[in-house]
């Protein structure tokens, strides 16, 4: 079970709980994190610089998660969500598979595209897309094989580049809604919102010198929605 709140007073207590002992630090969806874990095997961490602290008690198999701001405290729960997710297919026997997927709507007939980063997975799956097949993913798929056929699942959300919705002529539809007001995902950047609003495709470049992915869609918007 995962709960999760927007309550200030719960997480002040739960920051306090674990830097007043010695905890580890670690990284986490690219945010520090502090962990430190006790006798009874209760763990808790907490992510100061955004306002976020979870504690597991394995026990009652209850994670716990408080922050102060209800976006963070939405995104990290999601996050974990798909971890567990993600973990429990794996258990059932899934691999993973770094790959775009389109399918046929007529027998759910699907076409793997494999490759390494970089290689063309997801281009290749949007031009097979204007060709009437069903994007699955773009990036990576679960498989099992299942009697004589393999059967495959996408990941919860496609993440796709904005340089890339130029390819099946996606980039001013998606601009032009969110010029008018709708909003990226929460966990996308601002600086890459306010290129992409500006129409600006110049690469952005993280402080690491990765460039930082224009990654996600406007909340609820699909390919072929408009």
């Amino acid at each position: 079970m995962i709960c999760a709140d927007v309550d200030q007073e719960q997480h002040t207590e739960l920051e306090a709980r674990v830097l007043a002992g010695r905890p580890e630090e670690a990284t986490y969806a690219t945010a520090r994190m502090m962990v430190s874990r006790d006798e009874t095997g209760l763990v808790t961490a907490t992510q100061p610089d955004d306002g976020l602290s979870c504690a597991w008690e394995p026990a009652a198999g209850r994670m716990r998660i408080v922050g102060i701001d209800e976006t963070a405290v939405a995104t990290a729960t999601a996050r974990l969500a798909g971890e567990v997710v993600r973990g429990r297919l794996l258990t059932d026997g899934r691999q993973i598979l770094h790959a775009s997927a389109v399918t046929r709507s007529t027998d759910g007939a699907t076409l793997l595209t494999l490759g390494s980063k970089g290689a063309g997975k997801t281009t290749t799956g949007f031009l097979l897309a204007r060709t009437g097949l069903h994007l699955l993913a773009n990036d990576r798929v679960f498989a099992r094989f299942d009697g004589g056929s393999i059967r495959v699942l996408p990941p919860s959300a496609a993440a796709i580049g904005f340089g890339l919705l130029g390819a099946p002529g996606w980039y001013e539809p998606v601009r032009a809604r969110v010029r008018a007001g709708e909003r990226m995902h929460p966990t996308q950047k601002q600086t890459v919102t306010d290129a992409f609003l500006a129409g600006d495709r110049t690469p952005l470049w993280k402080t690491s010198g990765a460039e930082r992915s224009r990654s996600s869609f406007p909340i609820g918007w699909k390919p072929g929605s408009g």
